[in-house]
């Protein structure tokens, strides 16, 4: 295994859709296209040519930063991948002088997202594709 890590290279929509695949989540190609390139920063982990971690952080690049997608392919998690994806993205947003880095994620994960330095905090989300209507 030898992994290489990059920051905002170029990407296929296909590795980034099997890669959120493998973790069970929908492939979402159409919207993949859309994103791609279109962020601040993404980084990732490949291990020959198989994308094995992604994450991929919106910034305004003055006040907030928010990371997404944080995916580690199966077959290479508890490997310190997510880990060091992390602290590549808040080394930068933290060199780049943003105020503050955000993200959301299950409440399982919270000792995870703590040792990457996060503090844990209260919020919410609405999820317009996958939430019953209300109100």
């Amino acid at each position: 295994m030898k992994l290489r890590y990059l920051e905002n290279p170029e990407l296929k929509v296909k590795e980034v859709a099997a890669l959120r695949k493998a973790v069970g989540w929908d492939s979402r190609e159409d919207k993949i296209e859309k994103i791609l390139g279109c962020t601040y920063l993404t980084a990732v982990c490949y291990d020959g040519k198989l994308l094995v971690g992604f994450v991929d952080v919106l910034s305004d690049e003055v006040d907030d930063a928010l990371i997404r997608s944080l995916i580690v392919h199966p077959d290479y998690q508890r490997k310190g991948i997510g880990l060091r994806l992390l602290k590549m993205v808040t080394h930068r947003v933290k060199t780049d002088k943003i105020k503050t880095v955000n993200v959301l994620f299950e409440p399982e994960l919270a000792h995870f997202y703590e040792r990457a330095g996060f503090r844990i905090v209260g919020g919410g989300l609405i999820d317009n594709e996958n939430e019953a209507e209300g109100f």
